[in-house]
């Protein structure tokens, strides 16, 4: 049984699913957006070229699996379906490649008076055209015909090809998957898997897993523990997730659309493949230990493994591993001293240990171990930055993680006003050897100022990604 349930989807004020979701000024902004360019498109494109048109939102926000970008420079993904109405039956109509420019061409037009679009992407994808706005986000806009007789949708590619894609149909099948309370752990649980891809893959982009094919294999896979999950905490039905996933794509690639079983959705190639599996085999094993840890903090220290900078610890100033027999701790605690360097040109403003009271914005700090014989010859340390706050949702900055071989020192600027953590996690042989966390308190405050209070909560960004 898991240990790490109010740390996924509990009443604390830091869980799994608190992190990856957008927030509620968030949700709203995106529904602003998408709602004025469908009814810009609605408006518009019939009274230029003279057929029917109607919009219906799509992928991931209409699922209910939104997750807020993880990485700087990410962005928000919103699908708004353009279907042209006409039947068959006619004579003269519309060329995919015609109803692509046709809708190109619109969304420049749009993109020119609209203050919050960045760019209207030239040339045009393959299946979709696509709005960049200057907040973090764009619209896709996948084109169809939609013949009202027969109720039959075709997607136009800008190869001028038509397909056959229902997307209504799958989403239909989604929402019938589960109902109530299991529909919306269901939609927990594609968050969950969508959040390991998007850090686990950094460095295979080749092999990450698409939106679709998660949401699909988690659905299927929770209709088959349907039963045994009842009542079941998110931890514990991940890690049941987790292993059906696995055993089902290590003994078969291929994931056909469940509603159109000649289309495979697993469209990860072969080379990306081998680079998939061996991410998923080290989740399994990631789930597994969780599963069998003692307690709350080790369960979530394992979590991190799979979830980095997303995965939350137990609001505690430091965990402590000791030894299951003699409840000892394994060893000395790294102790971490922390310069604040600011000003112009940079001094030593204050100099503090384990804990960082209060600090302005606009600083940088170096954290350092000060007793390195704790630290085995050939541990790997972990810095890891879990930011907190507002400001830090704001721009989706949750984090950051390095890691390497007696990595005993760090440097971190302070951005975002609030309370972050700087996670020190010592490794040996891939298990925790040993933990110290140490929270930054970041203030809106000028230096110098002597003995300030110990403050709100702050948040950091790596210095590195200043260079």
């Amino acid at each position: 049984m898991g240990h790490a349930a109010q740390l996924f989807a509990g009443n604390r004020d830091q869980t799994l699913i608190k992190r990856v979701t957008p927030t509620a000024e968030q949700r709203q902004f995106l529904q602003e957006q998408w709602n004025a360019l469908a009814d810009h498109l609605k408006k518009h494109l019939p009274a230029r070229h003279g057929y029917p048109v109607s919009t219906w939102l799509q992928g991931s926000y209409k699922y209910g699996t939104l997750i807020r970008p993880v990485h700087p420079g990410e962005e928000y993904d919103v699908d708004v379906g353009v279907y042209f109405h006409w039947t068959d039956e006619g004579d003269a109509t519309p060329s995919p490649a015609q109803l692509r420019e046709w809708v190109q061409d619109e969304l420049v037009l749009y993109g020119r008076g609209n203050g919050d679009v960045k760019e209207v992407v030239t040339p045009p994808k393959e299946r979709c055209s696509r709005v960049v706005y200057a907040r973090q986000f764009h619209i896709d806009t996948p084109v169809y015909h939609l013949d009202p007789e027969t109720d039959r949708r075709r997607l136009a590619c800008l190869s001028d090809a038509w397909e056959d894609s229902d997307p209504k149909k799958l989403y239909k099948w989604f929402r019938n998957a589960a109902s109530g309370d299991d529909r919306e752990q269901l939609r927990r649980l594609v968050r969950y898997l969508k959040a390991w891809a998007a850090v686990s893959f950094d460095e295979a982009p080749e092999s990450r897993p698409w939106s679709i094919l998660l949401t699909v294999l988690a659905t299927q896979a929770y209709q088959g523990l349907w039963g045994s999950l009842l009542g079941m905490d998110d931890d514990d039905a991940l890690t049941a997730v987790i292993k059906k996933v696995h055993g089902r794509l290590f003994d078969k690639k291929a994931v056909p659309n469940p509603v159109d079983r000649t289309e495979d959705l697993n469209r990860i190639s072969d080379a990306g493949w081998e680079g998939f599996l061996p991410r998923l085999q080290a989740l399994l094993d990631v789930a597994e230990r969780a599963e069998a840890a003692e307690d709350e903090a080790s369960a979530a220290l394992v979590w991190s493994e799979a979830f980095s900078f997303l995965m939350p610890l137990p609001e505690t100033d430091q965990v402590e591993i000791v030894d299951e027999r003699s409840g000892r701790a394994v060893m000395v605690l790294p102790d971490i001293e922390v310069q604040v360097h600011g000003g112009n040109p940079k001094t030593v403003l204050a100099t503090y240990r384990n804990e960082v009271p209060s600090v302005a914005k606009d600083c940088e700090l170096t954290f350092r171990i000060t007793n390195p014989h704790v630290v085995p010859e050939y541990a790997t340390v972990e810095w890891t930055v879990r930011n907190e706050g507002e400001d830090a949702d704001q721009v989706s900055d949750l984090g950051h993680r390095r890691a390497g071989l007696r990595m005993l020192t760090a440097n971190e600027h302070t951005a975002y006003v609030g309370r972050h953590f700087m996670d020190c996690i010592v490794r040996l042989n891939g298990r925790v050897y040993s933990v110290r966390r140490v929270p930054v308190n970041i203030r809106n405050l000028s230096y110098p100022q002597r003995n300030p209070p110990r403050p709100a909560y702050t948040k950091l960004r790596s210095i590195l990604r200043r260079r």
